[in-house]
């Protein structure tokens, strides 16, 4: 099993990275991008693309790992609705940060669900009014676990990590506490 680390124009990648660094080891991340050409973030670092969406069997994966940024370039994008609809049915572990749960959204299994999110302003109004998030209740809550899919807003990007490295089995509940003062740089 593996995890899927989606990376797309626009999106901003250190929001997943402490993610992929605690699944690694147990579940090594493989960087999806939608056409399978290697990814270049904002800021000019290089990602190597392990597959493109159309690559993907979605069953090789335990967790699949969304960004924020701006995912309009995959808003409508039925082979990652799909891929994420087979993941889901397939008790995959689904995180989603900042912007990146309206892939989710769109893909129709954030129904009946509370969401954490990093939507503010003009793009929160954007997004009501094209009608996502209709059969969900968005929140302020930094992290919400609901069964395999956590959300979180992008500044709590190291709980976020933990709870899915935590839920994953990649590391023990037991230290959760621990990794998470760690990362923020807090005595345990």
């Amino acid at each position: 099993m593996k995890t899927m680390a989606l990376f797309y124009p626009g999106c901003i990648e250190f929001e997943i990275m402490l993610a992929c660094e605690l699944l690694n080891s147990k579940y090594p991340v493989e960087i999806v991008t939608p056409d399978g050409h290697d990814h270049v973030g904002s800021n000019g670092m290089k990602f190597k693309a392990t597959h493109s969406l159309a690559s993907i069997v979605p069953s090789e994966y335990k967790v699949a790992l969304f960004p924020g940024g701006d995912p309009g370039v995959m808003i409508g994008n039925q082979q990652l609705n799909n891929i994420i609809q087979n993941l889901n049915s397939a008790g995959a572990i689904l995180g989603a940060i900042c912007a990146g749960p309206i892939l989710l959204e769109q893909a129709g299994v954030l129904n009946n669900r509370k969401v954490a999110h990093g939507y503010k302003g003009s793009q929160l109004q954007w997004i009501l009014e094209n009608g996502f998030f209709k059969k969900t209740e968005l929140t302020n809550e930094s992290t919400i676990i609901e069964d395999n899919i956590v959300t979180a807003r992008p500044e709590a990007f190291i709980d976020f990590a933990v709870e899915i490295a935590v839920l994953s089995g990649a590391i023990e509940k037991s230290k959760s506490s621990f990794w998470k003062h760690y990362y923020k740089g807090q005595s345990s």
